[in-house]
């Protein structure tokens, strides 16, 4: 006979303890995980920015479009496009949902807390995925493992890295979306769909996904109004809107697909009538970074998502219209945008695993497969902190920082005794930097990112060869400083690789 202090401490006793725990502080651990999710990658996100990191574009556009708005100058920029010109932000991108913004900001004037919302923002897309699996999958493990899937998606720790984007307040809406998708909830569905369509102007080509969605489960009414509306307003914004704050001219990001054609209607023409054209542009550029951003994305859940018949619809739209694209940032997991496709990727995921519910063994192994299968990818392809991926994301746009120039967690010691002759314009001066400065300048009305040396006129210029377009390279940049000398300024403080000149 077996003691009884054996049978207490055997393995199998102490997995059901754990399955136990796991089963009864569900909603708390899930809860923890988004929290550490958010503690973690918030913190180093403002470690990133306080070390030099973050760039003009595109946080130094939203912080000037939001203090400019704060201040009585609605979504104004003079970063925005690089154009001289105070000019709308409305111009390049139709985004209202920024207003959400104003009144924090209005309270932290800072790029911080562009940062701290955008953290937010992502990881309150974790709430529509638990919400998918409480609904479709039994306690526990089985619920947890897709959560933690969502804070470890490869494509998140990159998009949280990169400075801030308001394509990122979409996740949660789009999420939700998916939620009364599956469930069918019509009224709820419209709502979020709705408010998706105010964070950007391409959020309603997702939108006629869930409307073909809505009409492979036969839900005809809804899903032809889905689809038409979603098509409408989608017109409207790039005809109509958009064209208000340009003065008519066309909306200009159309140019990324001239590949298919040369306005809206002939690119539609395109992708209906010439399958063969639309195989050619997808199977061009980088198709090996297409193949890493569907893996990414589908292959944490198994590639599950087959499975999910119509609730596969939705993130296919979003991979067209990035892979048709002919602007290569597009293809790619390390950029912002495809935060739309990793709740709509999940989502699939879960409704195609929960189809395997005649199967429960089956299930719980598959969904330790499922976790193993998250952590590898994110540890290949995504930005977990220490790993390859963390610092190439940590050093977006300056990739040949040496390691002599002092740790990726602390500014360069070459920045601390210029920054005094910095902090020494006047607030209301016009200023005109180079990328890794123009995030760092008291906000003000007249900021410029230096583009092919064309100060605006500004009174201050400031030039740093850490700037990619100048790679370190110390003569290139003293040429650049004579460059500007020439252009009637004057050197009033310089560091290596800096320079800060006036205008005489």
């Amino acid at each position: 006979m077996q003691p009884a202090t054996a049978v207490k401490n055997s393995p199998e006793l102490g997995r059901a303890r754990i399955w136990t725990a796991l089963d009864r502080y569900e909603e708390r651990i899930a809860f923890g995980i988004v929290v550490l999710y958010a503690v973690v990658f918030g913190s180093l996100s403002l470690v990133r920015h306080w070390a030099f990191h973050s760039t003009a574009l595109d946080l130094g556009v939203f912080d000037q479009v939001l203090w400019n708005t704060v201040h009585g100058r609605f979504v104004e920029s003079t970063l925005s496009l690089e154009r001289c010109d105070p000019h709308s932000f409305f111009l390049d991108h139709f985004s209202p949902a920024l207003l959400l913004i104003v009144p924090f900001y209005a309270v932290v004037p800072r790029p911080e807390t562009l940062i701290v919302v955008q953290t937010i923002a992502l990881a309150l897309g974790a709430w529509p995925i638990y919400l998918l699996a409480r609904h479709y999958l039994p306690r526990g493990e089985q619920r947890l493992v897709w959560v933690a899937a969502y804070v470890l998606s490869a494509p998140l720790a990159w998009i949280t890295f990169y400075d801030f984007h308001e394509i990122t307040l979409a996740v949660l809406p789009l999420g939700l979306a998916m939620y009364f998708l599956a469930t069918r909830r019509a009224v709820p569905l419209l709502v979020c769909l709705g408010a998706s369509f105010l964070v950007k102007e391409e959020l309603p080509l997702i939108a006629i996904g869930f409307g073909l969605a809505l009409l492979a489960q036969r839900r005809w009414r809804l899903g032809l109004f889905v689809t038409v509306a979603s098509a409408a307003w989608f017109l409207v914004t790039l005809k109509v809107i958009i064209p208000v704050f340009t003065g008519g001219a066309p909306y200009q990001y159309l140019g990324r697909y001239a590949s298919l054609g040369r306005d809206e209607f002939e690119i539609a023409r395109t992708l209906l009538l010439d399958p063969l054209r639309d195989l050619r542009v997808l199977l061009s550029g980088e198709v090996g970074s297409k193949i890493a951003f569907v893996l990414t994305l589908f292959a944490p859940g198994l590639g599950l998502a087959v499975r999910a018949r119509s609730a596969l619809i939705p993130p296919i739209v979003p991979l067209g219209y990035l892979f048709l694209s002919d602007y290569g940032g597009q293809h790619t997991h390390h950029n912002q945008y495809g935060a739309p496709l990793i709740p709509l990727a999940l989502a699939a995921s879960i409704l195609g695993f929960a189809t395997l519910s005649a199967r429960p063994v089956l299930r719980q192994r598959l969904a330790g497969a499922a976790l193993v299968s998250t952590f590898a990818f994110s540890l290949v392809h995504g930005g977990l902190p220490l790993t390859p991926g963390f610092y190439d994301a940590y050093l977006r746009g300056n990739p040949d920082r040496a390691p002599s120039e002092g740790s990726v967690f602390a500014r360069e010691p070459r920045y601390e005794p210029f920054l005094a002759a910095v902090a020494a314009i006047p607030a209301d001066a016009s200023v005109s930097s180079r990328d890794f400065l123009s995030t760092q300048l008291p906000e003000r009305r007249l900021n410029y990112h230096l583009n092919a040396l064309d100060p605006c006129g500004a009174e201050y210029v400031i030039l740093d060869y850490a700037d990619p377009k100048v790679n370190r390279d110390e003569q290139k940049h003293l040429a650049e400083v004579e460059a500007i000398k020439a252009m009637g300024y004057d050197e009033i403080a310089s560091g290596k690789g800096l320079s800060l000149l006036r205008r005489r």
